[in-house]
């Protein structure tokens, strides 16, 4: 795999390299092109793989890599279709590789010379796993001369089997195909310039609060030069995701909560106190050893006593908590010792917050 993402990155390196000749400044109609794709995969933090006949959890983040070919059909100026296959290679939770592919077809509709966005259909499959999803795509494509371009691109899909949610992002080298005309438009004759008169000076523009907008246009006044402000000099906002994680282990054949867990339960306690819109799912597991239907009823009573144990010690409201058992399906790792099983007896949770917090200025 790492071949073959070498082979494709060096492709598009070279076309993005190539000599500028005559520049087509964008796609016409009935022109088609085939085209390189490298790019990444952000998995759902859900997503399950197959190896070596266990089921592992697929490391989610931008760490599934991708490489692949496309092709596509410009039904008008504006609208385009395409076709994509990728090969990708996934990292597991625990250790180790799964492979897979990923191919679908998108409807494009570009806005301009440059952006464009669209929808389509997908089939990813990762460690013999398979989901068909939806996917919505935005990117932006340039060309380098007449027939080759270069684009940029990145988007989400869901999944319609197993609600997956995923991201995505590539780029690729497209060449393309059809009655282009590559001839250099005439250069017009240059006109004798004109000697203009030196201008007055002006009187330099006062920016009072030093945020680089001029008080003449600055609507919001005396902002902290810490932060980064819009044209209109007020500050701007971004997004900050905090997330807080709850794993707690059990000892063999027990739902019963160790005494050196609960400091971590009640800090979750505390984080849902401090965000009274989220609610939270406990997730209870087994190892493998015993019945498969004991080990899902003990999966659980184990979600279910950190559940009470948010509720009835740490004051969170019962609508809030649910618990989950999954028994022996899900493994933290792969069970060759006494401490990969132990490691499997567990509970985990995980909530996520986004904040709107003050752009600082680099």
């Amino acid at each position: 795999m790492k071949a073959v993402n070498l082979i494709t990155l060096s492709l598009i390196a070279a076309g993005l390299t190539a000599p500028v000749f005559a520049q087509q400044t964008q796609a016409e109609k009935d022109d088609f092109y085939l085209g390189a794709r490298l790019g990444a995969f952000s998995a759902d933090e859900d997503r399950v793989a197959v190896d070596n006949n266990q089921l592992f959890f697929v490391d989610d983040g931008f760490k599934t890599f991708t490489s692949g070919i496309e092709a596509g059909y410009m039904m008008t100026e504006a609208w385009e279709a395409r076709i994509y296959y990728d090969y990708m290679e996934a990292d597991l939770v625990g250790g180790g590789d799964a492979y897979g592919d990923s191919y679908g077809v998108d409807a494009l509709y570009h806005f301009n010379n440059n952006i464009y966005a669209g929808l389509g259909v997908n089939n990813t499959e990762i460690g013999e796993v398979t989901d068909v999803a939806a996917r919505a795509t935005v990117g932006h494509r340039s060309f380098i001369n007449d027939n080759l371009a270069w684009r940029i691109e990145g988007g989400v899909q869901r999944g319609w089997e197993e609600d997956y949610t995923e991201m995505f992002a590539n780029i690729g080298l497209q060449w393309f195909f059809g009655g282009r005309d590559a001839s250099p438009e005439p250069r017009p004759r240059p006109e004798p310039q004109k000697v203009a008169p030196e201008p007055k000076p002006e009187p330099k523009p006062v920016d009072s609060d030093g945020d680089g907008v001029i008080d003449a246009n600055d609507k919001c006044a005396n902002t902290p030069k810490d932060y980064s402000v819009d044209e209109d000099g007020c500050i701007l906002y971004e997004n900050e995701t905090i997330t807080e994680e709850l794993l707690v282990e059990f000892d063999l054949n027990s739902s019963k909560i160790r005494d050196n867990a609960y400091d971590d339960i009640e800090e979750m306690a505390e984080f849902m106190k401090e965000h009274p819109q989220l609610d939270i799912t406990i997730h209870g597991h087994t190892d493998s050893t015993g019945k498969a239907e004991y080990n899902q009823w003990l999966s659980e009573k184990r979600a279910k006593s950190v559940a009470d144990a948010l509720v009835n010690r740490y004051g969170i409201e019962r609508s809030r908590v649910d618990s989950k058992g999954h028994g022996e399906s899900q493994p933290k790792v792969r069970e060759n010792s006494a401490a990969d099983r132990q490691a499997n007896r567990r509970i985990e949770a995980v909530l996520k917050v986004v904040n709107r917090v003050p752009k600082e200025r680099k």
